[in-house]
């Protein structure tokens, strides 16, 4: 039995899942989520349920913070009742998605009371947070990153952990690790669709082209599920158009002209707006198989 306890805010599927992750590993679990139905399920599993999130943290020594994006979690921690509170005094661990300026703002907040944060972004699919085979990436104190509670908690959720560098640098990993990804991905699907156009069969081009230099753990993860037409929503067309975007947004900030995250960005946008943009992120191959559809047709 660990000693930590631990709080999770926002019981979504990633957070959800972490929290009967920690239950499975033997840690005592708080969770809040805005949603009756998503606090019903935690507390069916085992877990217990907290009137708020300020509440969740004010028993937790570890808080993960799992959130749809920047605006929710900076009102989650600087909002009228939100966790960056001087009553409050844990490890907070913010697992979201969101812009680096937003980072700024939330560890400043923090750094006005007894807690301490990390921003700790992970990197796997729902299922990985249900198996606790994320990949953290971790920016903030490193004296913090290497103490007991956030290890207890950090270690039961991931199988591998990157420290990053300090504040903002996990965020700022994980939009450059999505950004990698999901053009990877783009190259990949335009590629199998132009393959399936000259006549190669799909189960050919995936145990050639996953067998080769060509290809990458994008590739990997989406193109069985493609094959099968399985595009039930793992991590979105409209999830990944967010994410690119932040990260085209984060290098306008520095004045850096990305200027492959910025048709990456625009691809996805495109693939959202022909309608794909709750499928999961793999329907991306559906917008290039019409492209070509569509100008074999006009020849």
């Amino acid at each position: 039995m660990v000693d930590t306890t631990a709080g999770v805010v926002g019981l979504g599927k990633m957070g959800g899942n972490m929290a009967k992750h920690l239950l499975d590993e033997g840690l005592e679990v708080y969770g809040y989520d805005i949603q009756p139905t998503a606090r019903e399920a935690f507390a069916e599993y085992g877990g217990t349920t907290a009137e708020s999130a300020r509440d969740v943290a004010r028993q937790a020594d570890v808080t993960i913070t799992s959130l749809p994006n920047s605006e929710i979690v900076e009102a989650t921690y600087t909002g009228d009742d939100g966790l960056a509170h001087e009553a409050v005094e844990t490890i907070f661990l913010e697992m979201s998605t969101i812009a680096p300026p937003t980072t700024e703002v939330v560890a400043d907040a923090v750094a006005e009371t007894p807690a301490d944060i990390l921003d700790a972004p992970i990197t796997g699919g729902p299922e990985n947070s249900r198996e606790g085979t994320l990949t953290g990436l971790v920016g903030g104190d490193e004296a913090v990153f290497e103490s007991e509670p956030a290890q207890d908690v950090l270690s039961a959720l991931c199988a591998e952990l990157h420290y990053a560098g300090s504040s903002g640098s996990g965020h700022a990993m994980k939009l450059l690790n999505n950004t990698m990804s999901m053009g990877n991905l783009l190259l990949a699907m335009e590629t199998v669709a132009l393959g399936a156009r000259y006549g190669i069969d799909g189960e050919r081009l995936w145990d050639i082209l996953g067998n080769a230099s060509a290809t990458s753990v994008a590739f990997e993860s989406r193109m069985p599920r493609v094959l099968e037409r399985d595009f039930e929503a793992g991590f979105s067309v409209d999830f990944a158009r967010k994410d690119v975007g932040l990260a085209v947004d984060m290098a306008d900030d520095e004045d850096f002209p990305m200027v492959m995250g910025g048709l990456v960005h625009r691809l996805y946008t495109r693939a959202s707006d022909e309608g794909f943009g709750e499928e999961d992120v793999g329907a991306v191959v559906k917008m290039f198989e019409q492209e070509l559809e569509d100008r074999v047709g006009g020849d």
